[in-house]
């Protein structure tokens, strides 16, 4: 589980409140939120002047007298790389301190080609060496984003269950690069982004629900009063929802990804339309409105419910989040899915606790990049 306790200096207390503001602020307005003196707010606003953090704007006030004068956070005093790994892919993006995605760049991964460590080396240096100077000096980390976990203690990064790579793969990018690495969970960076980038960065507890090639789910707390924060993944993909059922990659029936991860989507409509290869070949009214296609649909939503509602008995969340290539099809998904997981229900929470992410299928890519400037600034 991953346990951040935000610094408590000054510095850090007035970075977070500068990085959330949506407006110009001048130094009154912080000491008095922050309840810190005006010396020592202006000689922390000094300093991010200095450390480019934040930005002189126009002086404000009107009549004779002095006027104060306005700051806003500079978006792009620091970037930060993001990368996303997956069975087919290797994606990397270069954010600004906000997030906001300035470069992009992705690889398919060949079958039998070279392994994912030395394909993620190969391409890391391909699209760093392309970036400009000035920009790969301001350059604060390097978030990659894995499906597995990341076992500190057996040493060892787990991309699916049966690839696993030594942990000191993180030592080498380091080194290559001199620019620090965080290796974390793709549900836990669904929860950072959603968490530190959205709507919803208000709530205190959330789950980030990821359904890809794999299904996981990070639950996500902020204490109440305090700045602190923790997540902890959860490997949903191998909950089993029918034990008579599919067989699961890793060996087991009925496992819940076997049921509703892209693959599994994908690999149902392809027995009965041998056309569809690609997940995105799938929501088309020639196969969706067949009785084949609203059978197969149908049942996928039914298996999606039947995890849905194991995961709000357990954890009770403020909010599910769910991300992934599923949020570009609510059209289809949506309104059964709700039905199905509220009808006669007795939960805690209505139906508004159900949401899908504003960062659809690259919830995990963002959070791998705001990931360093999580940890490192917060």
């Amino acid at each position: 589980m991953y346990q951040k306790n935000i610094k408590e200096n000054n510095e850090n207390k007035i970075f977070e409140y500068v990085f959330n503001s949506n407006h110009n602020f001048v130094i009154n307005e912080v000491a008095e939120k922050m309840d810190m003196s005006f010396p020592t707010v202006k000689r922390i606003i000094t300093f991010f002047l200095e450390k480019n953090i934040i930005i002189e704007q126009d002086k404000v006030g009107n009549g004779v007298g002095r006027k104060a004068r306005e700051y806003s956070f500079n978006d792009f005093f620091c970037h930060s790389v993001g990368v996303q790994i997956s069975e087919e892919k290797i994606k990397m993006i270069l954010t600004n301190a906000k997030g906001i995605v300035i470069k992009k760049h992705s690889k398919t991964l060949q079958k039998g080609g070279p392994s994912i460590t030395d394909s993620l080396m190969e391409e890391l240096e391909f699209f760093l060496s392309r970036l400009s100077k000035s920009i790969f000096k301001s350059i604060i980390g390097i978030g990659i984003s894995v499906p597995g976990i990341v076992n500190e203690e057996g040493k060892f990064i787990e991309f699916n269950s049966k690839n696993k790579t030594d942990i000191s793969i993180i030592g080498k990018i380091k080194k290559k690069f001199n620019i620090p690495v965080l290796v974390e969970n793709e549900s836990n960076l669904s929860a950072i982004a959603e968490a530190f980038l959205s709507e919803n960065s208000l709530l205190s507890n959330f789950t980030a629900l990821t359904i890809n090639d794999y299904v996981g789910i990070s639950s996500f707390t902020r204490e109440k009063n305090q700045n602190n924060f923790h997540f902890k993944a959860g490997r949903m993909h191998h909950m089993i929802v029918n034990p008579e059922g599919r067989i699961c990659n890793c060996g087991s029936r009925g496992c819940w990804g076997a049921y509703v991860s892209n693959p599994a989507l994908v690999e149902e409509f392809h027995k009965v339309f041998k056309k569809i290869k690609k997940y995105e070949n799938i929501f088309q009214n020639e196969y969706l409105e067949t009785k084949e296609g609203k059978k197969i649909l149908d049942e996928y939503i039914k298996y999606l419910a039947i995890g849905i509602k194991n995961l709000l008995f357990f954890s009770n969340p403020e909010k599910l989040i769910i991300s992934g290539k599923i949020c570009h099809q609510q059209k289809y998904i949506k309104e059964k899915l709700l039905e199905e997981i509220y009808n006669e229900h007795i939960f805690y929470r209505g139906k508004e606790t159900i949401i899908f992410s504003s960062f659809e299928e690259n919830s995990s890519l963002i959070g791998a990049a705001i990931f360093p400037i999580v940890d490192s600034l917060f």
